[in-house]
């Protein structure tokens, strides 16, 4: 689908915003970047990802967004070969704590709160954002929201500024001589 990145300058840290069930990554970018401030979705660079498998149902999102829509995954019900594999895997998933920023959305009436506060458990340091809705995007306009979301950009931006690239780019660009670049 693509990213929002644009123009030259200092690296921005790299979104993937996956959406949801039968819907789009289309869907999703009219999501955040309709709900989120201007001065959050400018230190990001956006991808929006569409899922592998067109819809093969109805979208709940059907009438209020176009198509097309798109799955992450399709099971086959009649598949029965290996018995209690999602739990062999759902094991090993949560076996390791997480070691890498990680930012999460719950919201107070999402059906899959008690899932989204199971995973947080597997990072180390996660940045949570709590809202008042169910499963869906949050807008990040109260003061709350902003402060964790600027927070955890901080973080971001300073852990990318200590990468050994990063820094041989910004040396790099800080030694071209004036002259160099009228040339």
């Amino acid at each position: 689908m693509g990213s929002l990145a644009g123009g030259v300058g200092a690296r921005r840290p790299r979104f993937l915003c996956l959406h949801g069930f039968r819907t789009s990554g289309e869907i999703m970018r009219k999501q955040v970047v309709g709900k989120w401030p201007a001065e959050v979705t400018a230190r990001l660079d956006l991808v929006f990802a569409d899922a592998p498998f067109p819809a093969e149902g109805k979208s709940d999102v059907d009438g209020i967004f176009d198509p097309p829509y798109y799955e992450w995954f399709q099971f086959d019900k009649g598949f029965t070969e290996y018995r209690n594999f999602d739990k062999c895997l759902a094991d090993k998933a949560y076996a390791n704590m997480i070691k890498i920023p990680s930012l999460h959305f719950l919201g107070d009436n999402d059906f899959l709160k008690p899932h989204g506060e199971q995973l947080i458990e597997s990072f180390v340091d996660p940045f949570i954002i709590r809202h008042p809705k169910g499963h869906t995007v949050p807008r990040l306009v109260d003061e709350t929201s902003l402060e964790v979301m600027s927070r955890f950009l901080d973080k971001m931006e300073k852990e990318m500024s200590e990468l050994p690239s990063v820094k041989a780019e910004a040396e790099a660009a800080a030694d071209v001589d004036e002259k160099e670049v009228c040339i």
